[in-house]
């Protein structure tokens, strides 16, 4: 009976593949970065200066600015769920990509670590542009918020841990429909980023509580508008628990679907 793989990655094996996901960005980045940036802009102007004018302020804080803080976030999971749902699927299945790729030194686990690290860069990308565009409005208060991509870093990580797990246990790509309308769409919709939850029935707050987008609106929107350092930090260990929570399941997964 062979001894179980181990379920560390290695650090150069995991570069190597998040350097080739960059390669490939680095060609096609002006087509696929507009998109995802132009969203989060349509709802700040939409929201922000449409609903912005009737609506003043949000527990003392400047409507516009609240909402923007709380979009800077959603920019980043919205980044990294794309990236591990479509993008992986494609990989996976249809241009089995990833057969080639562990057919090398490159165990399963390196793999699902750099695909998980490549969403969270490209959730530092778009979230960090959509940052510029919220200092440039002049929605940002606090000399803190040059710490906000670091944040970003971290909850691209969480939902691409997220949206990897998802892509490796399903077969269909017609099932992302339930994965985006049951579950993302939901996060965007009550997670604070549009009105506060306080007025909403208890049960909201525990179930917004355990979901992450709320932990890195509560996380943004505080490092913008000015910081509570222990909110900081135990909002950012709820995303760093769920995270590393979540690893053994896309691991098992594809190494069952790649080389079992």
């Amino acid at each position: 009976m062979s001894a179980p793989r181990p379920l560390l990655p290695s650090p150069r094996m995991a570069y190597r593949v998040w350097r080739r996901d960059l390669l490939v960005f680095s060609k096609l980045w002006r087509g696929a970065l507009l998109p995802n940036f132009i969203d989060p802009v349509f709802y700040l102007l939409a929201m922000g200066f449409g609903l912005g004018a009737y609506l003043q302020s949000v527990n003392g804080i400047p409507y516009k600015e609240f909402i923007a803080s709380g979009l800077v976030a959603s920019s980043t999971m919205w980044a990294a769920s794309f990236e591990t749902t479509w993008n992986i699927y494609f990989k996976m299945t249809e241009n089995r990509l990833y057969d080639a790729i562990v057919s090398t030194p490159v165990e399963v686990e390196d793999l699902v670590v750099a695909e998980v690290a490549w969403a969270a860069t490209r959730a530092l990308i778009y979230g960090t542009a959509f940052l510029v565009v919220v200092a440039i409005f002049g929605f940002v208060e606090s000399p803190w918020a040059v710490l906000v991509p670091l944040f970003l870093l971290l909850g691209g990580s969480c939902f691409g841990m997220m949206g990897i797990a998802f892509t490796t246990v399903v077969n269909r790509v017609e099932l992302y429909s339930y994965y985006y309308t049951l579950l993302i769409t939901p996060l965007f919709l009550f997670s604070g980023i549009f009105y506060p939850l306080d007025r909403l029935p208890e049960w909201t707050h525990v179930v917004a509580w355990l979901t992450p987008l709320y932990h890195l609106v509560q996380i943004t929107r505080g490092l913008i508008l000015g910081p509570e350092l222990g909110s900081i930090l135990g909002n950012s260990l709820w995303l760093v628990v769920l995270t590393v929570a979540l690893l053994p399941l896309p691991v098992q997964a594809m190494r069952r679907r790649l080389v079992a």
